[in-house]
């Protein structure tokens, strides 16, 4: 089992669904085990040599940070992720690290900016360029939805998916207003509602539901975070796959709760759709179980093995022996 120092629990931030709630503060480090992790990884089938990879053209789509302290971080996101995905050679090369929260793990720091083997990485700023959209393999989306997504945009992602492209949305990209909603939902298969969908910041208990994917491979049944959580969503639940759900409230004030989806696959057209919903705070990238479910689902949704990332799941984190 592993150690997790989380102070908070689900029943005890259920209530706190609103603007005013107080904010989680972060949780103490290291919460995993290096051990651990590894034995989860070693269960995954070998990759072909490197020179055998397929090239991969990965956008990541970011903008301005629109919250707090350690809270929506797009743009450092983007810069420690490009690192980290490309290696020296990425497009943005003033980094030093790949963590988003707290300072470098020096005891990690052999490799860690090596990036993934025949991998280019370009970034976009508040929506990616036509050529990218013709080249891309793979378009990450981690910015605030709202007031981004429009008809046109959504038209130029569903075509995009027609042609067999990749596309991950992290958190806040899934956010849009009740008239994009159904639509939206429809190419990238769940979306925020505003005034129908709820947040809650704070501990929860991620349920893995698909411990026969293989992106859940060697996952706990239950994996314990400190992250938010969006619910209920609009789109069609028979459409998607969920791999992991967090039990939440049936409504606003109520007590009983219900599994909503936070990880999810989804087919649209030729394309390929991974959602995320957590990743509200800098720490949640730099744990190694998250890491798990978000490079996994990046590599699915990219066509390739799942476990094509793997190598990157504990670049730069701090972890336990």
């Amino acid at each position: 089992m592993l150690a997790v120092m989380f102070c908070l629990s689900p029943a005890a931030t259920s209530a706190q669904e609103s603007q005013k709630e107080k904010k989680a503060s972060p949780p103490k480090h290291p919460v995993r085990s290096r051990r651990r992790i590894e034995s989860m990884l070693a269960l995954a089938p070998k990759l072909p040599a490197a020179d055998k990879l397929r090239q991969l053209n990965i956008v990541l789509l970011a903008d301005k940070k629109d919250h707090g302290l350690n809270e929506h971080d797009y743009p450092l996101w983007q810069k420690r992720w490009s690192l980290l995905l490309g290696g020296k050679g990425a497009s943005i090369s003033s980094e030093t690290h790949v963590n988003l929260y707290g300072p470098p793990e020096a005891a990690n720091h052999k490799g860690v900016l090596a990036g993934a083997p025949r991998v280019k990485v370009t970034t976009a700023w508040a929506w990616p360029s036509a050529s990218q959209f013709e080249s891309a393999d793979l378009i990450v989306m981690f910015c605030h939805g709202r007031g981004r997504w429009d008809e046109q945009k959504i038209k130029q992602l569903d075509a995009y998916l027609a042609r067999g492209g990749g596309f991950v949305a992290v958190h806040s990209a899934i956010i849009t207003h009740a008239g994009l909603s159904e639509r939206l939902a429809e190419v990238i298969g769940r979306t925020w509602e505003d005034g129908y969908t709820r947040f809650r910041h704070g501990a929860m208990d991620l349920k893995i539901t698909a411990g026969a994917n293989p992106i859940c491979l060697g996952l706990d049944p239950t994996i314990h975070l400190l992250d938010e959580a969006y619910w209920p969503f609009r789109g069609d639940p028979d459409k998607i796959k969920v791999l992991a759900t967090s039990n939440e409230t049936i409504a606003k004030g109520a007590r009983e709760t219900r599994p909503e989806p936070m990880f999810w696959t989804y087919r649209r057209g030729k394309g390929r759709v991974f959602g995320c919903v957590l990743g509200h705070y800098t720490w949640t990238f730099d744990d190694p179980l998250f890491r798990t479910l978000l490079l996994r689902g990046m590599a699915w949704a990219a066509g390739e093995s799942p476990y094509r990332f793997d190598n990157l799941i504990l670049r730069g984190v701090l972890v336990e022996p």
